[in-house]
């Protein structure tokens, strides 16, 4: 059984190579500006299918097929599915508790909105703890019942017909989009994620090369962890999706999840030997915080500082040539078709409380003040703007800068407003057929597909899509009432403004908030190091869920120079103290070492977890020092030990605290400011 499955790995991984893959379509199909036309094309061709199907059907509300299609769609046929997927599990979520409000609380208004209010605000503190589609099914939970709920409550006597053609509606959207995409000039994800993957072991070779270089300059030591850990988060949120695309993806999925791992190790260690070293590359400003070396550290009365010193730099030079070791064997398997024997790391993704929070009370609140307006002013389309102020701020709430973005959202419904009046009262008038409906909302379609296929601008025109939907009510007998045009075009702007005036007033997640929750992140997460067993497993996970974190904080950060200096700052002497604790942990855990370091050791990891719970100047001095006596003990004690397992237990625990004690004095300086970082 396993040489079968040997085999069938080899065979998907010999089908997904990039060059073999090229070969089978036309050079010209990757270039960017054809994607964009294929996806217009394919998008607006699926849309089409699943409007001909509903308005077959006789569904009540065609347009949330239609609609649903450009939601769903995506360039790669695997984001497709995977979208598709999770958007049927938020649905059928949100379907469920619209119809428990609509037919428990439609008579009283009031709290009808508190209830929908208080479930938007859970489903966002939930999307913030996950990542990539997954959380945007709880997203799409949570805006769902605002789309269906409130037609439901308005109208309860048709609530339930009207449930059941919306979500007839959309999966008939997710339908029509996947076997499209599945169909027709299909774009594969798995060659590009194996492809990606190898990108990634690259980039950490150089990496960890640029990094124990004394020669390489400090921009190119940047230059080089920026490209490592883009990548490495273009990987893992391909990954999520590449599952949902073929058993052979599948079988992929843990070889390749092998090879991520192998080179997120190998870069943790680089980094922690490069700051046991002291980075002769920074600028002498930044030496306190990249550059305390342990044997300054280290030092005793006695004169042992040069030999705690060369067990750190053996211990550091045996665990870099077991990285790369591991790294290149990890390659050599995969390019053979063979997965080498290991454990499975799963690690949970770090999820602040506090932005979460912060998310959810904002989604409720954006809901409240839209209702109270809808409710002073009886307006005709307030419900609307509920809808889209509820969905401006959940969807928008993960992204760096949202207010910008928000803003930027209103400004393209200005701009579209023009395109889209044009369709609405010009062309589709001329439209008699089905054919020539087509065609009349060919031009307006098809541009917003072509944008959406373009990475920095894809989100405006899946806006102008929507606008248009909204705005246009699509169905086999058209009505054109320029008043409502105007009212729901007017009612989008309203959402929009809400949701600008809270990502700007309530507690707005600027760059320096996004950097202090970070560096809080790292702390209370290495807390949780000191107790995680087995450890080995937990150090990992910590290291994956670490660069997940940091690239995500990074992108927040990015027009903040010293900001991402301090978060990288910081991530570096929380990566060399997670491995600090690792070593020590794997020294006690043998039961060879005398009672009395034995005792210490573990005291000194449960102090040090309390520590890091409520860190302060004071506590990181006291486990430093704690940490260095621990050293100098276990350094008195080695010379007489008989027993090589007990010896080499001894210099573990020497190399483990003094790291450990030369880790924390350097997080001390950060807590004090000394190297321009935030304090946690």
């Amino acid at each position: 059984m396993h040489a079968q499955l040997g085999a069938l790995m080899k065979a998907a991984v010999v089908g997904v190579r990039l060059p073999d893959w090229l070969r089978k379509r036309p050079g010209w199909l990757d270039h960017q500006t054809a994607i964009g036309l294929t996806f217009a094309v394919k998008t607006f061709a699926a849309s089409l299918l699943a409007l001909y199907v509903a308005f077959w059907a006789g569904l009540d509300d065609p347009r949330w097929a239609f609609l649903t299609v450009f939601v769903v769609s995506q360039p790669d046929s695997g984001l497709v599915l995977a979208k598709g997927f999770y958007r049927i599990l938020g649905t059928i979520a949100g379907i469920l508790v619209s119809i428990a409000l609509a037919f428990g609380l439609a008579q009283y208004g009031e709290l009808f909105v508190a209830a929908l209010a208080v479930w938007i605000c859970f489903c966002n503190f939930a999307a913030r703890a996950v990542r990539n589609f997954a959380s945007y099914g709880f997203q799409l939970a949570g805006y769902t019942v605002a789309i269906i709920g409130i037609p439901a409550a308005l109208n309860p006597a048709g609530a339930y017909p009207l449930v059941v053609a919306r979500f007839t509606e959309i999966v008939l959207g997710i339908i029509s989009a996947a076997l499209v995409s599945r169909l027709f000039l299909v774009r594969a994800l798995s060659p590009k994620l194996v492809e990606l993957v190898r990108a990634l072991t690259r980039r950490a070779d150089s990496f960890a090369t640029a990094l124990l270089d004394p020669d390489a300059t400090h921009e190119r030591v940047t230059a080089e962890r920026t490209e490592l850990v883009q990548t490495y988060l273009d990987v893992q949120a391909m990954q999520h999706s590449t599952y949902f695309e073929s058993a052979e993806a599948r079988i992929l999925d843990q070889p390749l999840r092998g090879l991520t791992q192998a080179a997120v190790e190998l870069c943790t260690t680089a980094a922690a030997v490069a700051n046991h070293r002291g980075d002769s590359r920074a600028r002498p400003e930044e030496k306190s915080s990249f550059s305390v070396g342990i044997s300054h550290g280290s030092k005793s009365r006695t004169g042992d500082g040069p030999i705690v010193s060369a067990l750190v730099r053996a211990a550091d030079e045996r665990d870099l040539t077991l990285a790369r070791v591991r790294l290149r064997d990890c390659m050599e398997a995969f390019d053979r078709g063979k997965e080498l024997p290991g454990p499975n790391v799963g690690y949970r993704l770090w999820s602040d409380p506090v932005p979460a929070l912060l998310t959810g009370i904002r989604s409720a609140l954006a809901v409240v003040i839209s209702s109270a307006f809808w409710f002073a002013t009886a307006w005709p389309t307030g419900s609307t703007a509920i809808v889209v102020a509820a969905n401006v701020t959940s969807l928008l709430a993960p992204l760096e800068q949202p207010d910008k973005i928000s803003m930027a959202a209103a400004g393209t419904v200005l701009i579209a407003a023009v395109p889209v009046f044009a369709t609405q009262f010009y062309l589709l008038p001329l439209a008699v057929d089905f054919p020539s409906m087509a065609v009349a909302l060919a031009p307006l379609m098809l541009t917003c597909g072509f944008i959406m296929a373009q990475p920095r601008i894809g989100a405006l025109g899946l806006l102008s899509a929507v606008y248009f939907v909204f705005a246009s009510s699509i169905d086999n007998v058209m009505t054109y009432d320029a008043v409502a045009f105007l009212n729901s075009s007017l009612a989008i702007l309203v959402g929009i403004a809400v949701a600008v005036v809270l990502f700007a007033t309530f507690f707005p997640e600027t760059p320096a908030y996004a950097g202090r929750r970070f560096l809080r992140q790292l702390s209370v997460h290495l807390s949780d190091l000191t107790s995680d067993q087995p450890w080995a497993l937990a150090l990992r996970g910590y290291q994956r869920a670490l660069f997940e974190q940091l690239g995500t904080t990074l992108a927040r950060v990015k027009d903040e120079p010293k900001v991402a200096h301090e978060c990288l700052t910081s991530a570096v002497t929380a990566l060399s103290t997670a491995q600090a604790i690792g070593r020590l942990k794997s020294s006690l855990d043998g039961r060879v070492l005398p009672p009395g370091i034995a005792a210490k050791g573990s005291r000194l990891l449960v102090r040090l977890s309390q520590t890091l719970r409520n860190p302060s100047d004071w506590k990181f001095s006291r486990r430093a020092v704690e940490a260095r006596a621990l050293s100098l003990h276990a350094l008195a004690t080695d010379p007489g030990s008989a027993e090589p397992e007990e010896t080499l237990a001894l210099r573990g625990v020497i190399v483990a605290s003094a790291t450990l004690g030369s880790d924390l004095m350097r997080a001390r300086r950060i807590m004090q400011g000394q190297s321009n970082a935030i304090p946690i």
